[in-house]
């Protein structure tokens, strides 16, 4: 057990501080180098409290203290500590609460502004620090989308002795970038912290700061090395993105109908971790533009948070959603016509939203009426109108025949005739067709029209399915349409 002097409580109160700026020890050894560095400069009078402190300690089993740890930490001291990081979480999220309330309260929810902040790193020192290699910050609201942007590449000089292998494998699972000595970026924290200051600051008081749940103690504990000279005179708070999204999503929907049916604070991160736009293109870094490796850019990942927000809140409140700030540039904003090939699709479409992603998110989406007038914008899988659906069929059902002619010849002309006549009332009762689902005259033939009763959707993909929703033959894959919550 380590010796109760004056320098160990210094190295309790010591660890006890930097633990709650989110830096992480492993035990008191390893504070213990770091405590000694700073114990040795310290004067007389900068001593006298944690001196003070070791005389009045009385080291007998019923000393008051109680049980301690195999470290020699008392058990309440390690309990304040739990409690502490328990209610910063729960002040964190009076904050985020209080936030959305007032300005709903206010009738400015839309108008409302949030600071979402990604940033990627090197490497993780021994003494726990994350030492920046890139910073990025997107000032959003549900009215105006995406309204700015700030990004920085970081370069924190040379890297401790030893950490050159870890950050170089760093880089290649994740950020890209080339670590020091060739680092790109500011090398003075200074002037970053300066920059950030001036795209956040709000009267002299830093807003709260966004990210995702994951990232928050890495983003805090970079933040506070970046800028630890002014952080007494202002409080920073890194807070967990699904929180806000969540708050957020039950306030629009009060507006729309006075009652909430997200569920949960769990369901906005499931939303968030799956990234439907993750892999969308023209809205990160330059360099990483370039190098085709847009999923880890923290401006790609601050947008597409912004982008996923807006898909599901900004219906709620009526506003219409404008590429390049609720949605990517080439998403598919028109809620009358959009359908797509079902032959094929590419798993590089985003039926969500039109834009290019990696995922499939829902099948097929359809109007509840085609509008001629404004046809989709073409592209792969997307078909421009019901004729093109009609003739799209007709080539299916053509080389079905097709194959199923040139099979006879081959086999049993008795058993060829029962499959094909079987496929064929199969064909003919996919086709049934409601008369009174399209207005006369549309031009539709009636497979395309089948396919307009029984496949249909919302918006911009949102998903929604209606109460009768009959299965798609020859329909499968990862793209099958869901109800989305």
């Amino acid at each position: 057990m380590p010796k109760k002097n004056g320098f160990f409580y210094f190295m309790l109160d010591y660890k006890k501080r930097e633990e709650g700026k989110g830096r992480k020890f492993r035990g008191l050894d390893q504070v213990a180098p770091i405590a000694g560095d700073i114990w040795a400069k310290m004067n007389a009078k900068q001593r006298e409290p944690y001196n003070l402190q070791a005389k009045q300690d009385v080291t007998s089993p019923n000393s008051g203290k109680g049980k301690i740890s195999n470290l020699g930490i008392p058990i309440t001291e390690i309990e304040q500590d739990r409690r502490t990081k328990e209610d910063k979480v729960q002040r964190q999220k009076t904050l985020i609460s209080t936030l959305v309330k007032n300005a709903a309260s206010k009738n400015v929810l839309e108008k409302q502004e949030f600071y979402f902040i990604s940033m990627a790193y090197f490497c993780r020192t021994i003494d726990g620090v994350y030492l920046p290699a890139e910073l990025a910050v997107v000032r959003y609201s549900l009215e105006g989308g995406v309204k700015d942007r700030l990004h920085m590449f970081i370069n924190p000089g040379r890297l401790p002795i030893g950490m050159a292998y870890e950050a170089q494998q760093h880089a290649e699972e994740d950020h890209q970038l080339p670590i020091p000595p060739n680092a790109m970026g500011e090398t003075d924290f200074g002037d970053v912290a300066m920059k950030l200051f001036t795209f956040l600051l709000q009267d002299d008081e830093l807003p709260l700061l966004f990210t995702d749940q994951k990232d928050v103690l890495v983003v805090e504990n970079m933040l506070e090395l970046i800028l630890r000279e002014h952080l007494d005179e202002m409080e920073l708070n890194v807070c967990p993105l699904a929180e806000l999204f969540f708050r957020l999503k039950q306030s629009v929907e009060q507006y729309m109908m006075d009652q909430t049916t997200f569920p949960s604070v769990h369901i906005a991160q499931q939303i968030i971790t799956k990234d439907v736009y993750d892999y969308t293109k023209g809205i990160s870094c330059e360099y990483h533009e370039e190098k085709d490796h847009v999923l880890y850019c923290p401006l790609s990942r601050c947008t597409r948070w912004a982008y996923v927000i807006s898909d599901n809140c900004c219906q709620d409140m009526g506003i219409e959603p404008i590429p390049g700030k609720h949605v990517p540039m080439n998403a598919n904003t028109n809620p009358t016509a959009c359908t797509y090939d079902l032959t094929s699709h590419d798993d590089t479409d985003s039926f969500v939203s039109g834009s290019n992603v990696s995922r499939i998110t829902s099948a097929i989406v359809m109007s509840d009426t085609y509008a001629s007038s404004q046809p989709p914008i073409g592209r792969r899988g997307i078909r421009n109108g019901p004729q093109a659906c009609s003739s799209e069929i007709r080539s299916q059902t053509s080389r079905i025949e097709e194959t199923l002619n040139a099979s006879s010849s081959s086999s049993n002309q008795h058993e060829t005739d029962d499959d094909k006549t079987e496929l064929q009332a199969s064909i003919k009762r996919t086709a049934a067709w409601d008369s009174n689902s399209v207005p006369s005259g549309s031009g539709w033939s009636s497979e395309a029209k089948t396919v307009a009763n029984s496949i249909r959707g919302a918006g911009r993909g949102r998903g929604q399915i209606l109460d009768e929703f009959p299965p798609l033959a020859g329909v499968g894959g990862r793209g099958r349409a869901r109800r989305f919550l």
